[in-house]
């Protein structure tokens, strides 16, 4: 247990393969391949999920980069990762030691379940993958299950250990894509793992990304994904007051194709719900947004950019 596993794993719990749904976690148009990045993958099924994760470590072990995954490991069958199902070169990967398997109750043992020593761990992963000489560090962990429901302190650990993860990224030449299994995790874990994560995150039809200063959300924002919309708004907002300086939080709607009316109240609401002066400044919105906002009730905290950009 003290060692990462290497070879074929053992599995994870047996899960309920969800929808058919083909997931693709897209790069990002405008990223680099040598970039650093936090994002986190939401799927609304196991197999959703799967095909997403396999999608991005398989192209992380074609760059050439060191692979670090973490994840559910109980006694029993095959891991999907060195499976059918799993990416091409997986097998070989594990064999070679480019790709490296921790499972969570280890890294429970390892870090005491502390925010520094979840950190430490990482760290130390990514100084031994330079000191061996690899270019790149691509880092991702299955849905964690915490039990975020029943504990406001463990909230704010996995909040601040999130926060550690982007100073890694910031730091060193590490790629980290989280993942977020909807039917795994309790309402109130969905609505953190989103919100700390609103700078960069994939969920199905629609994504968001945090660039030059602007929140922009992309794709369709429907009323299935509305709870989740929320969720990132909220953490937007909540980022943004944490700034020094103006707390304003400019969204970007230039690559919104489609919203309905639950997301448009979504946004209107979290503008009256946030303090008398913090505002939500719209940049670029389609005149079809600019119509549903007014008519689902615009509030006054909620202004255009003057911005012609």
């Amino acid at each position: 247990m003290g060692t990462p596993v290497r070879g074929v794993l053992t599995v994870a719990r047996p899960t309920d393969p969800g929808d058919d749904v083909t997931a693709v976690l897209h790069g990002r148009p405008d990223a680099p391949a040598a970039g650093s990045g936090h994002t986190l993958l939401v799927a609304d099924a196991v197999e959703q999920g799967r095909r997403g994760t396999a999608s991005w470590v398989e192209r992380e072990l074609a760059l050439g980069s060191k692979v670090y995954y973490k994840g559910w490991l109980p006694e029993g069958q095959q891991h999907w990762l060195s499976g059918p199902a799993g990416p091409r070169g997986a097998r070989d990967a594990f064999a070679s030691g480019q790709l490296e398997f921790l499972d969570f109750p280890t890294l429970v043992e390892r870090s005491g379940a502390t925010s520094a020593g979840v950190l430490a761990v990482y760290q130390d992963e990514v100084e031994r993958a330079f000191d061996d000489l690899w270019p790149t560090v691509a880092m991702t962990q299955e849905s964690p299950e915490l039990p975020m429901a029943d504990d406001a302190h463990l909230v704010s650990e996995y909040a601040t250990w999130e926060s550690g993860f982007d100073v890694l990224t910031g730091e060193w030449p590490v790629r980290m894509l989280c993942q977020l299994s909807v039917p795994a995790e309790s309402e109130r874990a969905m609505w953190e793992t989103v919100a700390v994560h609103h700078r960069d995150l994939v969920d199905g039809v629609w994504s968001a990304a945090e660039d030059h200063g602007r929140w922009g959300p992309r794709g369709d924002l429907d009323a299935h994904v509305s709870r989740r919309f929320g969720a990132a708004v909220h953490g937007a907002l909540r980022a943004a007051r944490e700034r020094e300086g103006c707390s304003d939080l400019h969204v970007d709607l230039a690559a919104v194709d489609f919203m309905d009316v639950s997301c448009a109240e979504i946004l209107m609401l979290a503008a009256r719900s946030a303090p008398a002066e913090q505002h939500i400044v719209l940049h670029n919105g389609p005149r079809f947004l600019r119509r549903l906002f007014d008519a689902v009730g615009r509030p006054p905290s909620v202004r255009e950019s003057e911005d012609p950009r």
